[in-house]
């Protein structure tokens, strides 16, 4: 047997036996953050752990949660095993919360949520009664225990190898499949998370939530049952998982009593179910797909009926901007010459948007400038455009700050600095912006005055504050940074201009968004919430008291004002349905604008009193003009009567006066995770076990497993992670063991190769560092990866005997044991990537790139021959010591005037700088390298190979549950490849290989949450190869996959020899 076959088989074995570990690990790298430093609260049922900065919001996490414990759990019958973990973040601008319900865990970000397909509630109550839900009600769904989430069923196929010294071939079929433990539907697990219980309920269908539903309905885009159980859509489509799911829930409790969510959870909870149907009917009586056909045939009635006055007297005006799912924010410029605004264009994600500039005359579009978190302002002479982005800080935090636009210069200026500044607006004078500033849950609003502009944006050095995280004021102090540990009090923060001002210092949970100054500068109003819906505030801008200026039960968001009239311009839904509106602040007299089905938001006024406003149509939001605008009358907006009314109430008080004692945090690990799975490999049975257990907060992990058949091959490994510095430390383990038969040849014996047995058994392990840890630009440019590598390979070859042809005599030969590889390296891996996030970003990238560099130093000992002269030691070692260059550049190209066609080109290369065994060659055929060659037929000191793939949709939308698999997509692809391995140190393009082939892609989800890429690959050589004596024709080659992801890379492995 070939050594390097068996070494070589294990890197890719172990790459796949660890593809688990990616769907434990699902999220995007998140840096490690060693300068927080946590405390804990804890209460009867639960544990919250806060870092500095958030104590107000852990307090309000600890009563909440107890406050709503009994009624959730009482509601499904059912307990946790040990107390539930809170996790509270603040270190970036985002709100959200995610129970991991597997390890008793929950984690809330501070930030409340201000999200344009939701209305807007108290963000604690509604989130914390949420996440808890999902641990409670999925827990009770649980097919096994939470310590067993799935098992895996693997099997792994090998080519057919001509070359007699490789006794297995290398990898062409892999597969690794889930077992799930869990069998529940996105629609019914977002839905009963959002309907809560009946006693304890802080969410309600807000006039967002049924803008999207009613809008399905009413256009015929409703998702179907199938449909509403998977995510992997577009913002739109996910949040109508979401959001169907809650109306859905509603409809089956209002139909079969509230206990029906725990009934569905217990049918569903059956080990032997495989979709949620069965639960479904068993629960009811009625099929699923007949329920969702009630369900929308009472919709399509009840809106029917509901919207007959409105339908009957629209008035939209004519679309401006309706290209894509997310154009909102019209702001027009002081001459009514421009408007901006932000497009999402053909993004897929509302994240994805860019900021616009529009000539209103010539048409002509700017674009200045992406990823805009909020409202916009042009300063009164319309030269500058001032707007809030995401910055990552040094320590990888990601704060909003705000921006100023240089319309002439085309410059953009940053003028603040970890501010968490967001939705700026101009004052009418042009000396001042007015925002937001987040921090703990909290909003408070700020002034910042910027004297003469120029200088302002000219500035070198910034002006720094400190704000105070405990009592979230801005404090002046410029030496705040020489107390010890002054972080764990303060955020630095900077800013460009002559003075920063807080207005506000609310501590009670009170949200501020969109502030707008008032003509003449004496106010500034802005919409504000601290339980269900908004209403219209204002403060004076020298500093005082709120009062509010619009304060009805329903909600009114988005100030602004008539440049002509002075009149208040608002959103609200009053009605039921948001439109724009009008107040006249000193007489009281309302007006209304828009007459619409959807929902009319964002309101901009010309000059010359043309209205431009977002609005949501058709799953999107569009930008909508209507020309010399008239009011509509009250009786022509009529949609439900007295709404207000509909609009649950509610009391919160979430202002913390005495906090509850904290102790510091001590590292806890969830309960171990335990996986069984079974292997077919090389048709032999291998079962086996994944094991997994984590910090709560992430700071140590590990990840092991082993399997063994009965030949006692065996593969056994172990993950260590020690993520408590900048860089993440780890500790890899993996040690694998294989038995073979081969004959062996004696040159003493002439015409006798008795068969032997060999134990092969290799050590490797990898100690190092991972992380965006390099200087400078480096670092945010790459993932690094930075290892010593140890590898131990050995043998045993069982005793043998055979008879002498000779003498016939019997020989025996002893046991032999030796080591044929002692070898270490040190390895530095740089990985880019930057590939433009969309649905079919894994199944088909379209914009971007992905770009490793591994440089590797290696000192190998390697077995050449025996001693004969001595009985210990036998081993006689040549040494190799050598540098490996391994590069691997993937570029994505879509293709003009195609749906989603992409043009992908990938560049392979290797290089070893000096002679050396074969075993340390490169290999360039098979499934990760020339296709249309077996992986040892291509062999050499260097490696070249590119390839062409042209990838396109055949069926985008298939929509098909299949007993637990739902299908998505199906992509058919072709390529071309042409490349090389070769030693000499001539280059010779008439040596090289080509091969083309054609290229399945079907994604999936198994079981609603696994997702599933499925890939079969064919492949023909050009050219007939010979290596080693061996020639390979030219005929087809197959591949297999059934993974979690479509492309295989070695250039990812942990196993690196």
């Amino acid at each position: 047997m070939k050594n390097n076959s068996l070494h070589l088989f294990c890197i890719l074995i172990l790459s796949f036996i660890l593809y688990p570990l990616s769907a434990l690990q699902a999220q995007e790298y998140e840096p490690n953050h060693p300068e927080l430093v946590w405390k804990t609260i804890e209460t009867e049922h639960f544990r919250v752990h806060y870092h500095q900065g958030t104590e107000r919001t852990a307090n309000v996490v600890a009563k909440i949660a107890e406050d709503v414990h009994p009624d959730i759990a009482g509601l499904y019958q059912y307990e946790p095993d040990t107390k539930v973990d809170f996790i509270i973040k603040d270190i970036q601008d985002y709100a959200n919360g995610a129970a991991y319900f597997f390890d008793n865990k929950v984690e809330i970000w501070a930030e409340n949520l201000d999200y344009v397909l939701r209305g807007t509630h108290n963000w604690l109550r509604d989130v914390i009664t949420h996440e808890y839900t999902h641990i409670i009600s999925l827990q009770k769904a649980l097919k096994f225990t939470r310590r067993v989430p799935a098992g895996w069923l693997q099997v792994f196929g090998y080519e057919s190898e001509r070359r007699e010294d490789v006794v297995r071939g290398f990898p062409d079929v892999l597969i690794s499949y889930p077992i799930s433990g869990i069998t529940i539907p996105v629609w019914y697990a977002e839905g009963v998370s959002q309907f809560q219980t009946p006693t304890k309920r802080f969410d309600y269908r807000d006039s967002h939530r049924e803008m999207l539903l009613r809008d399905r309905v009413m256009t015929g885009e409703l998702l179907d049952f199938s449909e509403m159980g998977h995510f992997g859509k577009n913002s739109i489509g996910n949040e109508s998982s979401y959001n169907q799911g809650f109306a859905f829930v509603r409809y089956l409790a209002e139909n079969y009593g509230d206990t029906v969510v725990t009934k569905l959870a217990i049918n569903a909870s059956n080990p032997f179910s495989i979709s949620f149907d069965g639960a479904m009917k068993k629960a009811t009586g009625v099929s699923a797909k007949e329920l969702h056909k009630r369900w929308h045939d009472e919709m399509l009635k009840t809106y029917t009926e509901r919207l007959s006055t409105v339908q009957a007297n629209l008035q939209t005006g004519q679309p401006f901007v309706d290209e894509g799912i997310g154009n909102m924010h019209p702001q027009v410029s002081p001459d009514g010459n421009f408007v901006a605004y932000l497009a999402t264009g053909d993004a897929d994600y509302l994240s994805q948007n860019k900021l616009v500039i529009e000539n209103l005359q010539s048409g002509e579009k700017q674009k200045i400038d992406e990823r805009i978190t909020g409202s916009m302002s042009w300063s009164p002479d319309g030269s500058y455009l001032t707007y809030s982005k995401i910055v990552p800080t040094d320590q990888f935090h990601l704060y909003n700050d705000v921006f100023i636009y240089d319309i002439a210069k085309k410059e953009a200026h940053r003028i603040t600095r970890n501010l968490r500044a967001r939705h700026p607006d101009w004052s009418n004078n042009g000396n001042k912006l007015t925002f937001i500033v987040e921090s703990d849950g909290l909003q408070n609003l700020y002034v910042l005055e910027l004297g003469d502009l120029e200088k302002s944006l000219s500035q070198e050095n910034w002006i720094w504050r400190y704000y105070d995280l405990n009592t979230h004021e801005m404090l002046a102090d410029a030496n705040q940074d020489s107390e010890k540990n002054w972080q764990e009090k303060y955020r630095k923060s900077g800013f460009k201009g002559v003075a920063l001002r807080q207005l506000t210092q609310f501590v009670d949970g009170r949200q501020i968004y969109h502030p707008r100054w008032a003509p003449g500068d004496a106010d500034i109003y802005f919409d504000t919430s601290i339980e269900f819906a908004r209403d219209i505030a204002k403060i004076p801008a020298a500093g005082g008291e709120m009062s509010f200026v619009l304060n009805a039960e329903y909600d009114e968001r988005y100030p602004d004002f008539n440049p002509v009239t002075g009149e208040l311009v608002y959103a609200s839904d009053e009605t039921g349905i948001f439109n724009i509106y009008s107040t006249n602040l000193q007489t009281g007299a309302k007006k209304a604008w828009t007459n619409v089905i959807g929902g009319a938001f964002m309101p901009s006024i010309t000059p010359e009193g043309d209205l431009f406003y977002s609005q949501y149509v058709n799953q999107g939001y569009k930008i909508y003009r209507i020309n010399d605008a008239q009011p509509v009358a009250p009786e022509k907006l009529r949609y439900i009567e007295n709404y207000g009314e509909t609009i649950p109430e509610l009391t919160v008080n979430q202002r913390v006066d005495n906090p509850a004692p904290a102790t510091p945090y001590k590292n806890s690990f969830s309960s171990v995770t335990f996986m069984p799975r079974l292997l077919i490999d090389y048709k032999t049975v291998k079962p086996g076990f994944y094991i997994y257990t984590n910090e709560l907060l992430n700071r140590l992990s590990f990840f092991g497993g082993a399997d063994i058949n009965l030949d006692k091959d065996y593969d056994l490994f172990g993950i260590f992670e020690y993520n408590m510095h900048k860089p993440t430390v780890f500790l890899e383990l993996f040690n694998q063991s294989a038995n073979i038969k081969d004959n062996v040849i004696l040159p003493e014996f002439p015409g006798v190769e008795p068969e032997i047995d060999i134990q092969f058994n290799l050590f490797q392990g990898n100690f190092g560092f991972r992380g965006h840890f390099l200087p400078g630009i480096l670092g945010k440019i790459f993932d690094t990866r930075l290892e010593y590598i140890l590898s131990l390979y050995r043998a045993r070859i069982k005793g043998f005997a055979f008879n002498d042809p000779v003498n016939n005599a019997p020989i025996e030969f002893a046991p032999l044991r030796y080591s044929y590889l002692k070898g270490q390296s040190v390895s530095l891996l740089l990985k880019h990537v930057s590939v433009k996030r969309d649905l079919d970003t894994e199944i088909n990238p379209r914009d971007g790139r992905y770009f490793t560099l591994r440089i590797q130093r290696e000192w190998n000992k390697f077995l050449s021959d025996f001693a004969t002269d001595r009985a210990e030691n036998l081993e006689i070692f040549d040494k190799f010591n050598f540098n490996r260059v391994e590069m691997n550049w993937e570029e994505y190209f879509k293709v003009p005037f195609t749906d989603r066609h992409t043009l992908t080109l990938r560049m392979q290369g290797g290089f070893i700088d000096t002679k050396v065994d074969s075993f340390f060659h490169f290999f360039g055929g098979g499934l990760v390298g020339l296709k249309g060659y077996p992986f040892y037929s291509v062999e050499g000191r260097r490696v070249a190979i590119g390839t062409a793939t042209y990838r396109f949709p055949l069926l985008r939308n298939i929509n098909k549950q299949f007993l637990n698999m739902y299908f998505d997509k199906l992509y058919l692809g072709g390529f071309a490849q042409f490349g090389n391995a070769w030693s000499e140190n001539t280059l010779d393009f008439d040596d090289f290989l080509s091969d083309v082939g054609v290229q399945l892609r079907l994604d999936t989800f198994s079981w609603y949450f696994f997702p599933t890429r499925i890939f079969f690959e064919a492949a023909y050589p050009l050219k007939v190869q010979v290596n080693n004596g061996v020639s390979y024709p030219k005929e087809w080659k197959y591949y297999l996959g059934v993974l979690f992801d479509f492309d295989l890379r070695l250039d990812s492995r942990r196993y690196l020899k």
